[in-house]
């Protein structure tokens, strides 16, 4: 019964993984879709959002017929646990960069020169898209020390979505005609403080999965 056990949690690890994959493809090619104004790769990245809602359940049902054919307790229980708790977290991570590429779409039909002041989103996708490759390492190698460096960084994700409100709220004021452009971008500051935020919640699992602590309140 253990080997089959053992042999069901890397198959569950193996699901995880490549979720997170496709959510790293989606993401990327979303904030591709924002800064190019490329609206049919934004479609494509809209489109794709229903094969990781599939994903999602079929991860979340492997995870509830595993526990209740082999009933694990301890380490092994937290293993399916953390599983079943990052699934969630990678299809809300893929949920918002659905929205980015929605986002996307609406900056695609948005005339260029109605906003002469616009947001620079390259050091906060950078920084986010750091996030979420780390904590996909984190997931496939457990190194807890890289987990704790993902959720140290989250602050500094805040600090940028804050700045760019204020940026985009006092642009507004000076160019009212291209309200619609500074609107997605506080909207695109929110979807990816979002993502930093699942991102550190993925590390925490990892973190809790391998040492039983629950840190989530206390950082």
């Amino acid at each position: 019964m253990k080997e089959h056990f053992i042999r069901e949690l890397l198959r569950l690890q193996n699901l995880i993984a490549e979720q997170g994959g496709r959510v790293e493809q989606a993401i990327t090619q979303a904030l591709e879709a924002f800064n190019t104004g490329d609206a049919a790769l934004a479609e494509s990245v809209i489109a794709a959002d229903s094969v990781i809602d599939a994903a999602e359940i079929r991860i979340e049902e492997e995870c509830l017929k595993t526990l209740a054919l082999y009933q694990p307790v301890a380490s092994d229980l937290r293993t399916v646990a953390a599983i079943l708790k990052i699934n969630t977290a990678l299809e809300r991570m893929a949920d918002f960069g659905s929205h980015i590429a929605e986002r996307a779409q609406e900056i695609s039909r948005f005339r260029d020169d109605a906003a002469p002041e616009r947001l620079d989103f390259s050091t906060m996708s950078e920084l986010v898209l750091s996030m979420l490759r780390d904590a996909l390492a984190v997931l496939r190698t457990s190194d807890t020390v890289l987990a704790y460096r993902v959720i140290d960084r989250d602050d500094a994700v805040d600090n940028i979505r804050h700045n760019n409100k204020l940026f985009a709220v006092q642009a507004i004021t000076r160019f009212p005609s291209a309200a619609e452009y500074y609107i997605a971008c506080i909207g695109l500051s929110r979807d990816l403080e979002r993502i930093a935020d699942f991102a550190a919640d993925i590390c925490e699992h990892i973190i809790y999965l391998h040492s039983g602590k629950i840190i989530r309140h206390s950082l």
